[in-house]
């Protein structure tokens, strides 16, 4: 993974910061709310350069506001979401899975039973 690459994809994520109607976040307002320079934000979306306190500072402002790591970091993010799925998200998904199959299994279950009552009559 090219220095470069991760450069340009902390640019862009700085980029979609902004809410609807307001102005792109400039490299100065992201560097006050992480408390790093405009300097050392430029250059790591610049030249991907700077150092290991800089980089790990703003992946955790990202991670923070939602963020996928793995989306910044892998070669190929083509299959990973951009915005992260918190733990809890994940655990509601699999209870409405759940629940939705417990009732598909309830419908095909009392249908099965008619048709079997239906076959023997």
């Amino acid at each position: 993974m090219s220095t470069l690459q991760i450069g340009k994809r902390l640019a862009q994520l700085r980029n979609e910061l902004a809410a609807p109607g307001e102005s792109a976040w400039s490299q100065a307002r992201l560097a006050d709310e992480t408390g790093l320079t405009p300097n050392q934000i430029a250059r790591l979306e610049q030249a991907g350069a700077g150092s290991i306190e800089t980089f790990t500072r703003l992946l955790n402002f990202y991670y923070r506001h939602g963020y996928s790591l793995s989306w910044l970091l892998l070669p190929d993010n083509t299959m990973v979401s951009k915005v992260a799925i918190a733990e809890t998200s994940k655990s509601l998904e699999a209870t409405t899975v759940l629940s939705m199959f417990d009732r598909l299994r309830q419908v095909v279950g009392k249908e099965l039973d008619e048709l079997s009552v239906q076959v023997v009559s």
